[in-house]
């Protein structure tokens, strides 16, 4: 049995963050937890269904509070490019705009509903964002950063073995540049709340970077980045196989500790 504040901190230590992260929280405390449903996004269906059916807690990965107050995470995209070399100005310059766009939509957002269900069922919940995405981050770099040099292809295949993406509709792709590139470098831009779109991208092959992996990115964005660097790489993982990489692994650790965990996504890999 596991308490809400182990199971954050199980998390914290998985992926080796120091501070607990704006985008995640618990909502509603819980103690001798054996029983645990998860999903990527948990909504008021959810939170009953897993009431009537005696779950002891439920784990969302996104945040239920959807932009609200997350612009400090956003802004890792300007750590990774600093931890990698490029100038402190230009990293912050590349996300001022976004910062804006997110402090902007936290005012349209309705942060009391999910929570506040939870609370009116005492269902003890929580939501575990960065730490997971972080977990991701750093398993797919590894796998990358073992093989370098190797050819685009055979990064991307190699991605694909990893779990879920052999039961997943949704395939690891390289979506622009040459798959038979052999390539040096190449960033897992995740775990920083959501992707960089086109100006962080834009910064990383500016300086010579020959691509990066993204879970997502918006189609206008793809089109204005593919015509602006044609030779350049953009993997994409996926959103929802992107985020289950970290989740399983996060979520089969808690079954070592003797947790039952019944997932809404891949449930037969847990």
């Amino acid at each position: 049995m596991m308490t809400t504040q182990e199971i954050m901190e199980l998390a914290m230590e998985m992926s080796q963050l120091e501070v607990e992260p704006a985008d995640s929280g618990i909502y509603v405390e819980g103690n001798g937890i054996k029983n645990v449903f998860f999903g990527i996004d948990i909504g008021v269906e959810e939170l009953l269904w897993a009431k009537q059916q005696g779950f002891d807690l439920v784990i969302a990965h996104h945040p239920p509070n959807a932009a609200l107050r997350y612009e400090d995470i956003y802004k890792r995209h300007a750590t990774f490019m600093m931890q990698a070399g490029i100038p402190a100005e230009e990293a912050h310059s590349a996300i001022a705009d976004k910062l804006v766009d997110l402090h902007i939509q936290s005012k349209t957002e309705n942060f009391t509903r999910v929570v506040g269900m939870a609370k009116l069922l005492n269902m003890p919940f929580m939501n575990i964002h960065a730490p997971i995405d972080e977990i991701t981050r750093k398993t797919l770099q590894k796998t990358i950063d073992d093989m370098l040099p190797a050819t685009v292809s055979d990064i991307v295949h190699e991605m694909n073995q990893i779990d879920p993406f052999p039961h997943s509709p949704v395939k690891v792709e390289a979506i622009m540049g040459d798959p038979q590139q052999k390539v040096d470098r190449l960033p897992v831009l995740i775990g920083a709340f959501t992707n960089g779109g086109y100006h962080i991208a834009k910064v990383w092959f500016n300086h010579g970077f020959p691509g990066v992996v993204y879970m997502h990115i918006a189609p206008q964005e793809f089109q204005k980045l593919k015509a602006d660097f044609p030779e350049r790489v953009l993997v994409l993982t996926g959103h929802m196989p992107g985020d289950y990489v970290g989740a399983l692994i996060f979520l089969r650790e808690l079954k070592k500790r003797g947790i039952n965990v019944v997932s809404v996504g891949f449930p037969e890999l847990i």
